[in-house]
């Protein structure tokens, strides 16, 4: 069995996410770097043949091609399901699919504009922050972070007791917390620092982290 390949970039969030499930399946990867700053993503070759809506990651095996990092996870961990249980019971699953969309809806949306507007607008040379949106984000963080302490008071991962992809996904913006200042909406929450304590010690994170250096 040849090495799947992931075409994407170590910096980025989505790749990180396919990454570390691979780590958690043990698979054997290559991670093909796609320099978002050179824009090779919006390559027409790449558009055409790799993703149309000009992203990263996506993801190539002997039998598929997928994009989107949270089809990419969620196929993963089917594929490798003998070798980890990334997935859960049947009444897991459920609750998995319940915590994917408070992820998707909820988590990520704030942490990408949040991201943008503190971090990579400058860098863009778009401008300078949006006070406005930037409390706007926060303040919806906080919300999203205030669900998560009174759900992780009553059990030990984001979809129920069992480690799932789901924690995996939220796993790259959490590293950021510090650098978007609000390091403290993690600190102030009993039980979310716990569960970010216990999930960011996995070797599959720790060997991803590594390769961002």
């Amino acid at each position: 069995m040849s090495a799947a390949k992931v075409y994407g970039s170590i910096f980025s969030t989505c790749t990180q996410r396919v990454l570390v499930t691979l780590e958690e399946a043990g698979a054997a990867y290559q991670l093909i770097d796609v320099s978002m700053q050179a824009g090779q993503h919006k390559d027409p070759t790449y558009v055409a043949e790799k993703h149309p809506f000009a992203k990263v990651p996506t993801y190539e095996d002997e039998s598929v091609k997928l994009f989107e990092s949270r089809a990419i996870c969620r196929y993963l961990a089917n594929r490798y399901s003998q070798k980890v249980d990334l997935l859960g019971s049947e009444l897991g699953l459920a609750l998995m699919e319940q915590a994917a969309s408070v992820e998707y809806s909820y988590f990520d949306p704030p942490f990408k504009g949040l991201a943008y507007e503190k971090i990579f607008k400058r860098m863009m040379g778009h401008g300078e922050p949006d006070a406005h949106l930037v409390n706007v984000y926060e303040e919806q963080i906080h919300q999203c972070f205030d669900y998560y302490e009174s759900l992780l008071a009553k059990q030990t991962y984001l979809a129920g007791n069992t480690y799932t992809i789901i924690d995996v996904f939220h796993l790259p913006w959490f590293a950021f917390v510090d650098k978007l200042g609000i390091g403290q909406e993690v600190e102030t929450r009993p039980h979310l620092l716990a569960w970010w304590k216990l999930v960011s010690q996995r070797p599959a994170w720790n060997a991803v982290r590594r390769k961002i250096g």
